[in-house]
Order: C-alpha cells, then sequence, then structure tokens
C-alpha cells in the first residue's frame, strides 16, 4: 500500500511540475529550437505541440492525485493531510517553474516519446473536454507598455539579453524607425557651405566633372544665376549618373532634371519622409522661415537615421554581376545543405 501510496504523490508531482514546465516557454520557442535541430527541444515539442489535449490530461491526472492522496491521508492520521494539503499548496503556487535547459527539461524529455504517444491516442477526448473549458487567455493581457520610450527600453534590454537571438541591426532598425521622426531637418541636413550649386549655363566638360566627383555627392542643385547668389533661383536638379559617360556638347540645362523641391529647415524627418515619397524625387531643397537657402536633405540622410549607419559600403559591389552572381549562389549552397527540418507531430 505505501508503494500506491508513493506512485500517487509521484504522479502529482510529475503533474504540476509538467505543467509548470511546458507553461515557461512559448510552443513557438520549442519550435523553432526543434527546427535548430536541438534533440532536447524537438522530444518537448512533441509533446507540447498538443497545447489544450495536454493541459486537460494534465490537470485531470494531478487533480485525481491530489484528491485520493488527501483522502487516503485524512483516513491515516490528521496531521498528514495537513502536509499533504501544504506541500501541495506550496508545489502548485509557490514553486519555481522549471526551465527547458534544465533537469526537470532533461527528465520531461526521456519520456516525452511515451507522452506523445498517449495524447495521440486520447487527443480526440481530451481536445472535445478542452473546448467545454472556459478560455484560460480571453482575459485581457497588458504588455506593460504605455509609450514610446517604454518600447525603446525594451528594445534596449533585448539586445542585452544573454539567450537574445534578434540579430542587433534589426534592434538598431526598429529603434531608429521609431526615433527619426523626433529629429529635424536642420540637424542631419547637408549645410549650404558644403553643398556643391550647379550654374545652368555652365558647360558639361571635365573640369566639371571634376569638381562634382570631388564634392562626393550625387545630386546637385542647379541654379539659373551665379553660384554665389544670396538668394538663388533654383532651375533643376543634376544627377551625376546623367552626367557620366556623356562626351557631347551640352550645357547643364540641357542634362539637368527640371523638378524643385523644398521643405522647411524645422520640419521633422517623418514629415521630409513623406515629401519624398509624394514627389518621388532624392533631394529636397531646405529653406528658412525667410525663403533662403541653408542646405539640402537627401533621402539618404533620412534613411540613415532609421538604420544608424551610412549607405555607403565600399566592400559592396552591386554594379558587378559576377561578384553579385558568385555571392547569391554561395547563399543557395549554403541554404540547401542546412535546411532546417520542423518536427513532425506524432
Amino acid at each position: 500500500m505505501m508503494l500506491v501510496y508513493i506512485l500517487l504523490a509521484a504522479v502529482l508531482v510529475k503533474c504540476v511540475l509538467l505543467y509548470k514546465l511546458y507553461s515557461s516557454v512559448p510552443v513557438l520557442e520549442l519550435k523553432r529550437r526543434a527546427r535548430m535541430k536541438d534533440k532536447r527541444a524537438v522530444a518537448l515539442y512533441k509533446v507540447a505541440s498538443y497545447e489544450s489535449a495536454l493541459d486537460v490530461l494534465l490537470w485531470i491526472l494531478g487533480i485525481a492525485s491530489a484528491v485520493t492522496l488527501f483522502i487516503w491521508s485524512a483516513r491515516t492520521a490528521w496531521w498528514l493531510a495537513a502536509v499533504v494539503m501544504v506541500l501541495t499548496a506550496w508545489l502548485v503556487i509557490w514553486a519555481p517553474a522549471p526551465k527547458p535547459d534544465g533537469w526537470a527539461g532533461a527528465l520531461a524529455s526521456l519520456s516525452a516519446r511515451y507522452q506523445a504517444a498517449l495524447l495521440s491516442f486520447l487527443n480526440p477526448l481530451l481536445s472535445r473536454l478542452g473546448s467545454w473549458l472556459p478560455p484560460a487567455k480571453q482575459a485581457h493581457f497588458h504588455t506593460g507598455l504605455y509609450e514610446k520610450n517604454d518600447l525603446l527600453e525594451l528594445l534596449s534590454k533585448q539586445n542585452k539579453q544573454l539567450d537574445n537571438r534578434i540579430a542587433e541591426s534589426d534592434l538598431r532598425i526598429a529603434g531608429g524607425a521609431m526615433t527619426f521622426g523626433d529629429k529635424v531637418v536642420s540637424s542631419v541636413m547637408t549645410p549650404r557651405r558644403q553643398v556643391k550649386l550647379v550654374a545652368a549655363t555652365e558647360s558639361v566638360g571635365p573640369l566639371l566633372m571634376d569638381e562634382l566627383h570631388q564634392s562626393g555627392h550625387s545630386r546637385f542643385p542647379v541654379v539659373k544665376d551665379s553660384t554665389k547668389s544670396v538668394l538663388p533661383q533654383f532651375a533643376g536638379t543634376l544627377y551625376l549618373r546623367d552626367v557620366v559617360g556623356f562626351d557631347g556638347t551640352a550645357k547643364v540645362k540641357d542634362l539637368a532634371r527640371k523638378d524643385v523641391y523644398f521643405i522647411n529647415e524645422d520640419s521633422d524627418l517623418r514629415q521630409a519622409l513623406d515629401a519624398f515619397l509624394k514627389t518621388h524625387h532624392h533631394l529636397l531643397i531646405v529653406v528658412n522661415s525667410f525663403e533662403e537657402m541653408v542646405g539640402v536633405l537627401s533621402i539618404e540622410d533620412v534613411f540613415e537615421q532609421i538604420i544608424g549607419k551610412p549607405i555607403i559600403d565600399e566592400f559592396d559591389s552591386y554594379e558587378n554581376l559576377q561578384a553579385v552572381a558568385a555571392k547569391e549562389a554561395k547563399k543557395d549552397y549554403k541554404n540547401h545543405n542546412e535546411v532546417p527540418v520542423a518536427p513532425k507531430t506524432e
């Protein structure tokens, strides 16, 4: 009889620990680990994938064993019943949840095959019982976030988390996408003293090409009058790619694009991005409240604030067909030889 009593206690403890174990990690996380060929995760996922059926089975076995133990103990001695009640309450309420990476996960993985087989057999009945129970997750779940700074703090904590698998660049872009709109145009624009203006009447030739290349920019505002004018009149935009390779005789106005767009220096970058999207233009002339040019803003200036780094990489060869093809072929070969396989549920 003592052996049966001990087995009932073991069943109760196992049911509580398994329930807490499988509740401590989302099924989706187990699935991800299983795809990474984690043997323990593969075993645990076969059981966790039954979700509601697993919960019903553990509740039924746990309650049945707890009630039987209490009645048996009460008939034996009142103090034994009190001890069973206290220990059960501690186990259910206060005992810390075991982790899949710990000893409990190792033990659970050893018997996971048999648990999965039992769940597969009882799944039609357990699923029906589970549908009769009130949903456990209908209560409103509060994220604990109230404003943008809370989410930014969460991103920062995620980046410092030891088991974090989100790329730092992705977290940086997520943060940049949330904060770039707080900056104004004047804080990221290229100031006028660094802007290369081009006169519409200037001839396209080696001298102009050399000046454009030395400026380090790829788009240039075109002015009707002198580039030294305090209040220049803009006639268009000259793109460096439209000039490169041109070996004829022409004026800047013949190769420049006629459209010009402006933005106030006090506008925020969210408004600037909206202007780029609406105008389909990549360069905006920045002016102050007196309609004076104070600089230029390119679409790269905005994107750099979102991604958190300059959009220049001398090591990328996007114009080299052979280099790009070789890179993609290497990636395809790697993917072909490291295809993650999702575990099959019983």
